[in-house]
């Protein structure tokens, strides 16, 4: 493609033809609205590793207290508190 700089008088005075025709958009297909398209969004999961480390025994009840899924608590717990989420 030439840069316009490039071009001799009779491209100039083309194109500037060109810009006082309107332009013809009857042969492209009208739009779709999407507005009440429905998305489907992925949640990616953090992969989980086993560790080990120590805590407190009087934490680790109070954790265990509450019921199923303590280990998952502790984890949204941490992350809230290191990540901010």
């Amino acid at each position: 493609m030439k840069n316009t700089l490039d071009l001799s008088s009779e491209e100039i005075k083309e194109l500037e033809e060109l810009n006082k025709h309107p332009v013809d958009y009857s042969d492209i297909p009208e739009t779709l609205d999407f507005s009440k398209a429905k998305f489907k969004y992925y949640k990616v999961t953090p992969k989980k590793e086993p560790i080990t480390f120590r805590l407190d025994a009087d934490l680790i009840a109070v954790m265990k207290g509450t019921g199923k899924g303590y280990q998952t608590k502790v984890n949204k717990i941490l992350r809230d508190a290191f990540m901010g989420t």
